[in-house]
């Protein structure tokens, strides 16, 4: 993702991931959004984010798979450190926080969202946490903060377990996503959520957040997920599901 747009609409703070044609997050885009999300948080006169895209069809298709795939082993690890790194601040973020959904959100582009407060979609959206399809895991901290946002254990388990795609009306009765909207009203109806929620008293909201979020802040949790992730990406299974994925082929661990 080479550019992230900042603007104020008031008291709202407004990112807009612009990086055809899926705003693949790089190391680099995700440090940036890190960056601005805690410049967000600090600024005394923003009271809301919003998170968006500007690229038809998708808010984000996840990971760069080209910068995992190639290099040292170091550097191929540092994207996910990075993603955890954006995820944990944008959920440790006093302020309420919204994405907005225009198009698909897959891998990391939805666990951008998760760590939002609220998730808005328009209809032809949908979501994924398929990481298996590449011989990963989402790993522990990711899955519980998808297990604490839906309704629906069946779900969860064909997210994470078939590698399912979820639609925007399955996501929202499943309570994945707050509310769909017609792409045309959408960034209207979030700026009026955001607007709703400025007005919130901030230290009480903040403090609610906190409470809300406590299982998923564990400094533990994100080390074992981090750790889990390393074992499974230096492994044979990762490096024929990455291979596969770049070369638009179906991974060799498949039956025929």
């Amino acid at each position: 993702m080479k550019e992230i747009f900042a603007r104020d609409e008031g008291s709202l703070r407004i990112l807009t991931l612009g990086s055809p044609p899926g705003n693949a997050l790089t190391l680099l885009s995700l440090r940036n959004l890190a960056k601005r999300v805690k410049g967000a948080c600090a600024s005394p006169t923003v009271r809301a984010l919003i998170i968006e895209s500007n690229v038809q069809n998708y808010f984000s298709s996840g990971l760069d798979l080209s910068e995992i795939s190639s290099g040292s082993d170091r550097r191929r690890h540092q994207p996910f450190h990075a993603l955890v790194d954006a995820y944990r601040t944008l959920l440790d973020c006093p302020k309420p926080t919204i994405a907005v959904l225009n198009g698909s959100a897959f891998l990391g582009g939805w666990i951008i969202a998760m760590a939002c407060d609220w998730r808005l979609s328009a209809p032809e959206a949908d979501v994924s946490l398929s990481e298996i399809r590449l011989g990963l895991s989402p790993t522990a901290g990711f899955i519980a903060r998808l297990k604490s946002l839906s309704s629906d254990p069946r779900l969860v388990k064909e997210m994470v377990l078939r590698g399912r795609r979820v639609a925007a009306d399955a996501a929202l009765a499943a309570g994945l996503i707050d509310e769909v909207h017609r792409k045309e009203d959408l960034q209207d109806a979030a700026l009026a959520l955001a607007r709703r929620l400025a007005k919130a008293p901030p230290r009480a909201y903040a403090s609610i957040k906190r409470e809300l979020n406590a299982a998923h802040s564990s400094d533990l949790l994100w080390k074992g997920s981090l750790r889990e992730f390393k074992r499974l990406f230096s492994g044979a299974e990762a490096c024929e599901g990455l291979s596969a994925a770049t070369m638009k082929r179906r991974p060799r661990w498949e039956a025929p």
